[in-house]
């Protein structure tokens, strides 16, 4: 039989999960200044004639580092009060504070296990009605914010009674015994925080002679009434609960099938269409041949993760390439051609040419004048999110990246389904269950919003420029010079985009060598342009974007226990 009582060890794994969730993804992180543990709580609340109520507490602390004592927040129930509190250690006094319901006992130490004694008075505690008086009392509620390890919580009456009617509430439920003398046990165990326990324990009104008379009516009936109800309410519970139980292997079954398809049908077609990759792959130069513009085919090999100095370095290389742009000085560029084949293209012409330069010539002085003025800043950050969503426009005429988006939708739609199930685990207690599905969920989340493979052609492109990164830093350099000059340019464009040192300098030593062997008039100019601009535009173009990129980048409490009671534990 499952039973509504939680475990203390599934309890301190949720919750280890729980904190952990917090302490990744959300921030602030909030930090306890004192690491303690309450390793266990004896309560002893001696009901008198006259009404009121003496509590007896021992708290058993223990403490990893410095401390300097121990709080109690006590909120009287409405009509009651607090008096008479003090606390002690092995029999010597305590100093304590009060601050809104909250007391501190100030006992300091280091790496200490330390048990204080507290006692007050909760005057009129006992309700006194025609037939019987209850003591219904919150001595924790949801406001409490540290974990019991074991708390137990007895009531005396003021003498021996067999007339007892006793039971709890949420953690208190059936934790109750009854003794013969009419004393109530509670023996909660494990209580974590954040939870609530009320108890309500009812004996014969005649035990209490000297109490205030609360009302004129008898309660035995309404007491007897709830107690039933609350039987009922869980063996309710219990039921559905044993219901779900028997449910969840099939539940989290079909959720786990179903995600390992949505993932191996995916892998499947990625392995297929790289294997056709593999099949077609037939080349007669080291140097891939142009099939998307080369600023694009660097963003799609890097999987849209290079930074902006080098994408506009190589971006430029390539309309210089292409013959947009053309060198007129030392420093200074001129737009010679408008007429481009890409969107992304004629904004960056645009962005050069007319908003940082001036009469169709651009240079990086007047790119660093352009960035020193705030609302450029941000301007040049709007036009570089754009330049890179047409890249993306581009990316997809080709269809390299195979969406899956039926998968992706049914995959969302069982992520929905399994959203109540999960919850409802929670609610019954199935924490064993409620973990395995979470971990479905995050995974059938991730494939709703980033599951995409490469298709045939995505491979195909990958596998080029792979082998090229893989082959051309052990070309021998006569077989690079044979090369067309288109492909040593767009082998320069390539090594500068993705920023691979080892291929930048395996064409700086081409370069020299022919310089030393005076074979270099065999270069073009617009190879030698290209080679200076890859070791001198890359920084210009880093240091404007990283800086505009800054530039957009600081009493009467009132508790949830039974009559706006409560109260809680903790150290400072």
């Amino acid at each position: 039989m499952i039973t509504r009582k939680r475990g203390i060890n599934m309890k301190k794994m949720i919750g280890f999960f729980f904190v952990l969730f917090i302490v990744i993804f959300l921030t602030p992180i909030y930090v306890f200044a004192v690491d303690f543990t309450i390793e266990e709580t004896v309560i002893d609340a001696y009901l008198q004639e006259n009404g009121n109520v003496q509590v007896t507490e021992f708290h058993t602390y223990e403490f990893d580092g410095e401390f300097n004592g121990i709080t109690r927040t006590l909120i009287p129930k409405k009509g009651t009060s607090i008096t008479e509190f003090k606390a002690s250690e092995n029999g010597q006094h305590l100093k304590t504070d009060w601050d809104e319901g909250t007391y501190k006992i100030f006992r300091g130490g280091e790496d200490e296990v330390v048990t204080i004694e507290l006692s007050y008075v909760i005057t009129d505690g006992v309700e006194v009605y025609e037939d019987m008086a209850q003591f219904y009392w919150p001595f924790f509620d949801s406001s409490n914010e540290s974990d019991y390890e074991n708390l137990t919580i007895t009531v005396h009456p003021p003498q021996a009674t067999s007339e007892t009617i006793a039971y709890g509430f949420d953690e208190a439920y059936g934790t109750e015994t009854i003794q013969k003398d009419g004393t109530v046990i509670f023996q909660l165990g494990y209580v974590n925080s954040g939870k609530k326990g009320d108890i309500r324990v009812a004996y014969d009104h005649a035990i209490f002679p000297n109490a205030k008379i609360t009302g004129n009516e008898p309660i035995r009936n309404e007491l007897l009434k709830e107690q039933k109800e609350l039987a009922e309410k869980e063996a309710a519970f219990l039921k559905t609960q044993e219901t779900l139980n028997q449910l969840a292997p099939y539940l989290t079954g079909i959720a786990g099938l179903l995600l390992f398809f949505f993932i191996f049908n995916s892998w499947r077609k990625s392995q297929t269409a790289k294997l056709e990759a593999d099949r077609m792959y037939h080349s007669s130069s080291i140097v891939p041949k142009e099939r998307m513009s080369m600023p694009a085919t660097i963003y799609y090999f890097r999987n849209a993760m290079v930074e902006y100095g080098e994408l506009l370095t190589a971006a430029m290389m390539d309309l210089v390439r292409k013959g947009h742009i053309e060198q007129r000085g030392k420093d200074s560029f001129y737009l010679k051609n408008t007429v481009t084949t890409h969107a992304h293209e004629t904004l960056l012409l645009k962005l050069l040419f007319k908003k940082i330069g001036k009469e169709h010539v651009f240079s990086f002085d007047m790119l660093k004048s352009y960035t020193k003025k705030e609302e450029n800043k941000q301007e040049l950050q709007m036009d570089l999110h754009q330049y890179q969503k047409m890249l993306k426009q581009e990316m997809d005429t080709h269809q390299l990246i195979d969406k899956h988006r039926k998968q992706r939708w049914i995959a969302g739609m069982v992520s929905l389904l399994l959203i109540p199930v999960i919850i409802l685990f929670g609610i019954y207690g199935l924490y064993g269950w409620l973990v395995v599905n979470l971990v479905i969920l995050a995974a059938l989340l991730l494939v709703t919003f980033l599951l995409q493979t490469r298709t045939t052609k995505g491979h195909f492109i990958t596998q080029e420029w792979k082998r090229f990164k893989e082959e051309y830093g052990e070309l021998q350099w006569n077989n690079w010079y044979s090369l067309s000059e288109d492909d040593k340019e767009r082998a320069m464009i390539f090594s500068t985009g993705i920023k691979d040192k080892k291929l930048s300098n395996k064409n700086r030593s081409f370069v020299e060598k022919l310089q030393v062997t005076g074979e270099d008039s065999g270069l073009s100019s617009t190879y030698l342009l290209l080679f200076l601009m890859s070791t001198t535009a890359t920084s210009s173009f880093s240091s404007a974007t990283q800086a505009s990129a800054q530039s957009t980048s600081s009493y009467s409490g009132s508790g949830s226990g039974v009559g706006g009671g409560g109260g809680g534990s903790g150290a400072f």
